[in-house]
């Protein structure tokens, strides 16, 4: 029998390898095997990889390879897309064996060597769930947990508007939902999903009110991480470009996308500021760490917010301009920080035992930030712009299985009273 040599593990050959993977995650486990016949053709050594992915994902503890890196990190999908059968895939609870973690690490020493991406989400869940299945295969995340060390993103996600009691007043059909955002009035929001039989995003927008859904993009740029202009009548959102994604902005009612900014890399919108002028952008810088930049919105060159050798995401400003506040890990594990814009020289910590994804209510007298599954709100007072903000006491508002990623998913209307939240399955 003649073993196949597998082929050099570029990033497009990574791409295929992903397409392949996540439509056979996609089926019913007595498929998969059909499905990569049918998908891989007579590429053995594509086969091969994609199998042996398959075998290792089986026998490990959780479901962390079943989101598609160009969804979490904005690689260029060029390669053919394969369309899984409509067979939802079944639950399953698979306990850890030791001999995995060997297999398992192989397997991804082996793509990613010499393949700058190997710092890819999807990669540092293997390695994450690796270890963290070393300490103790069984154990749930805890309170004070990191939840970027602990991503449970597996694509069996949905879409769902809760009120402040945690309470779900609203499911809305998104398939893979991402990005949520609340309107300027509160009445639509905004969010990138996949269209059936579809392998990248686009932007879709629900009306509240009127219980309607509608399509603002439809093509295959991997539309994503949307962001309302303060009148509400424009997007801002990221798309497929050469070596990684750029910001495009498009009227809601009618016209095509203009380019915002395009860069060597990748960039997506994590906010508009309410005065109009710019968005906040996070980039990323390399060597697995994500910078805050500020764009203008006249497409002018951006400028660095938050850029140091620490993580910092998921940039949220307050509705009158004087604060930003975001994600870091400078101190070891993921806090929430709010420092003064546009200069930063007012910082103070928001969370204490670690936190994530803050957002702003409405006024900019409340904000709310994750740790672990526990939604938190806590009273904020940025009235004076000369010092650091005033905090209150927090408390837990509710908890649910929040899907914590790159970018907040999640989004808070502007009266504070819902909430639109990627809920992990």
């Amino acid at each position: 029998m003649t073993t196949l040599a597998p082929k050099t593990m570029t990033a497009e050959r990574w791409r295929a390898v992903d397409n392949v993977l996540q439509g056979a995650l996609a089926c019913a486990r007595d498929q998969r095997d059909t499905f990569v016949v049918q998908a891989c053709g007579d590429d053995g050594s594509l086969r091969d990889e994609v199998s042996s992915l398959l075998a290792a994902h089986d026998a490990t503890p959780t479901d962390f390879l079943a989101r598609p890196a160009v969804e979490e990190h904005g690689m260029p999908s060029t390669a053919p897309v394969a369309t899984p059968p409509a067979t939802p895939p079944p639950t399953r609870t698979v306990a850890a064996r030791s001999m995995v973690y060997a297999v398992a690490a192989g397997i991804v020493a082996g793509i990613v060597t010499g393949w700058r991406l190997a710092h890819s989400p999807t990669v540092a869940r293997w390695s994450g769930a690796i270890a963290a299945a070393r300490q103790q295969a069984s154990s749930t995340r805890g309170p004070n947990s990191s939840a970027a060390s602990d991503s449970r993103v597996s694509g069996a996600s949905s879409l769902v508007v809760v009120d402040r009691a945690g309470r779900v007043v609203r499911d809305i059909a998104a398939p893979r939902p991402w990005t949520p955002r609340f309107s300027p009035d509160g009445r639509r929001i905004a969010y990138g999903a996949f269209g059936e039989g579809r392998g990248t995003s686009d932007i879709w927008i629900t009306d509240l009110d009127a219980g309607t859904t509608r399509r603002l993009t439809d093509d295959d740029a991997d539309s994503n991480d949307p962001q309302w202009s303060p009148d509400g009548a424009t997007l801002a959102y990221s798309v497929n470009a050469p070596g990684g994604k750029d910001v495009v902005e498009q009227r809601v009612d009618a016209g095509s996308a203009r380019v915002v900014a395009s860069r060597p890399g990748t960039q997506f919108p994590t906010d508009w500021l309410h005065d109009g002028s710019a968005l906040l952008v996070s980039e990323d810088a390399g060597a697995n760490h994500f910078d805050i930049l500020v764009q203008p919105a006249n497409g002018s060159a951006a400028r660095s917010y938050a850029a140091t050798g620490a993580q910092e995401t998921a940039g949220r400003i307050s509705p009158h301009t004087h604060w930003v506040a975001y994600t870091s890990d400078e101190s070891g594990r993921e806090e929430v920080y709010v420092d003064s814009y546009p200069n930063p020289r007012h910082r103070v910590v928001v969370s204490r035992d670690g936190g994530a994804d803050p957002v702003w209510r409405g006024d900019g007298r409340e904000l709310y930030y994750w740790r672990g599954d526990a939604l938190t709100a806590v009273p904020i007072d940025g009235s004076n712009i000369d010092r650091p903000p005033t905090l209150g006491a927090e408390r837990v508002l509710f908890q649910l299985p929040y899907e914590h990623s790159q970018n907040t998913m999640y989004d808070v209307s502007p009266d504070g009273q819902r909430f639109a939240i990627v809920r992990h399955r």
